[in-house]
């Protein structure tokens, strides 16, 4: 019974966040914000550590805004819808992960990456990561992160320890770093929609081709590193990571693949231009349908299908309880935050200081990245900090430096979930994963992405 109650919660959860901006106003947030803390009450025990500690300061937050602030209903009220969308994307995205894990597709996409010959493997690996984290999210990493590990022998490469160990080292961060860069640009991503709800002026028509620039440079600057840290030349000959197929590769499913989420996310981008609502609105509208058609294609009875789909649920939604009190206690906890520490107290501050405005938005996003690296989540640092230098910069140019600083600590905080899980599929310490691959790659992705504010902020001005 607890189990379906809240399965019943999380889908109110987005109904209720997909009818706010339909006409379902400041109730239909509060609907889904109370779907959501009934499902918190049913589920919230069951956190584990880090869950309990956002929950505990959700609860410490709530006190103190019915004790200090002045309007604290309202301000209340607002946190509780904000977090209430950022769950309802994210729970919407389940659907699509359902259909994604059982789909044959992305088993032949997995294998066909992770065949790749050493030369394009890294290549291969990094943007298939990141265009199945599209549909899956983190469950790319566990997906193809178990195929790296399955093959990468010691038989396969040849008796040497040191190849395996090298091996691991560059498909495991070749994926992760591709996974984390989809939420520089991607309208499905929780990145987008907590930047494009704090930074107000901001145009998703405007941030999109200017963000999918930025996660081409990080892609690029991740394959230079890899090339310049393990040459060809300086690597023995070893035997492939499976036996090659006989005649040419058959990339049908990477097409297939690529094609999907292209559908998806011009789907979403349709639905929102046609119903005039955020672009994170329409992708909660589009998800669900699509996965349905998805699940549809592969078993091709909509009753099994939908019968099928209701059993999973009825599994993954109660287990969705850890992401539901970080992402969402994270996100209350910022909105409340916002409401002691104004923008306009934060910007007078700020402004204080006395730097340039192009120097104060890249402390800014190099701040985000040195506070999750002691567990200050990105959607809390992102909403405090995002309204505070907003009529300082360009919106664009703020937008696109706080998601920038989101995805590369998301290679590099020790206690982010990307990196738990690559860690654990490659049974290596945490630390490994976080400082030992990817310190390097996160540091000169910091110092690209000043670069690139730079030339977006002169670019805005020169022509702006």
């Amino acid at each position: 019974m607890r189990r379906l109650a809240a399965t019943l919660a999380l889908l109110c959860v987005v109904a209720g966040a997909i009818a706010q901006p339909l006409g379902g106003g400041p109730w239909a947030g509060l609907a889904a914000a109370a779907a959501m803390a009934l499902y918190l009450l049913l589920e919230g025990w069951g956190c584990r550590r880090n869950g309990r500690i956002i929950l505990a300061l959700a609860v410490v937050a709530t006190a103190a805004t019915l004790i200090w602030h002045p309007e604290p209903l309202s301000l209340l009220a607002r946190a509780g819808t904000a977090a209430a969308a950022i769950i309802g994307l994210f729970t919407a995205l389940g659907f699509l992960r359902e259909a994604a894990e059982s789909s044959v597709l992305v088993q032949e996409c997995g294998q066909l990456l992770v065949r790749q010959p050493p030369g394009r493997r890294y290549l291969a690996l990094t943007l298939g990561s990141h265009v199945i984290s599209l549909v899956l999210n983190f469950g790319v990493l566990p997906l193809l992160g178990t195929m790296v590990v399955k093959g990468n022998t010691l038989d396969a490469a040849g008796g040497d320890a040191r190849i395996v160990a090298i091996r691991a080292q560059r498909m495991l961060s070749a994926m992760l770093r591709g996974f984390a860069v989809m939420t520089v640009w991607s309208p499905l991503s929780v990145s987008f929609a907590v930047t494009v709800a704090v930074v107000p002026g901001l145009a998703w028509q405007t941030l999109l081709p200017v963000q999918i620039v930025l996660s081409v440079l990080l892609l690029l600057l991740g394959l230079a590193l890899d090339r310049r840290a393990f040459p060809p030349r300086a690597q023995p000959l070893a035997p492939p990571l499976a036996p090659a197929a006989v005649g040419p590769q058959d990339w049908r499913p990477a097409w297939a693949m690529a094609a999907l989420v292209a559908a998806v996310v011009a789907g979403s981008v349709l639905v929102a231009e046609l119903s005039g609502v955020r672009l994170v609105n329409g992708a909660m509208m589009v998800v669900p349908p699509a996965a349905l058609i998805w699940l549809w294609v592969q078993q091709r009875h909509m009753g099994a299908v939908l019968a099928g789909l209701w059993r999973k649920l009825l599994v993954s939604l109660p287990g969705f309880r850890d992401e539901v009190a970080m992402l969402g206690g994270a996100m209350f906890v910022g909105t409340i935050a916002t409401g002691f520490l104004s923008a306009e107290r934060i910007g007078a501050v700020v402004e204080g200081l006395g730097l340039p405005p192009l120097l104060l938005v890249i402390l800014l996003a190099w701040a985000v990245m040195a506070l999750a690296q002691i567990g200050v989540s990105q959607i809390v640092t992102t909403t405090l900090l995002g309204g505070a230098l907003i009529h300082v910069v360009p919106p664009l140019v703020l937008a696109s430096a706080l998601m920038g600083a989101w995805a590369l600590s998301a290679c590099s905080t020790p206690v982010g979930a990307a990196v738990l899980t690559v860690a654990r599929i490659g049974a290596v310490p945490v630390r490994v994963v976080a400082h030992d691959w990817n310190s390097r790659y996160v540091l000169t992705g910091a110092m690209v992405l000043a670069a690139w504010l730079a030339v977006l902020n002169g670019g805005l001005s020169l022509f702006g």
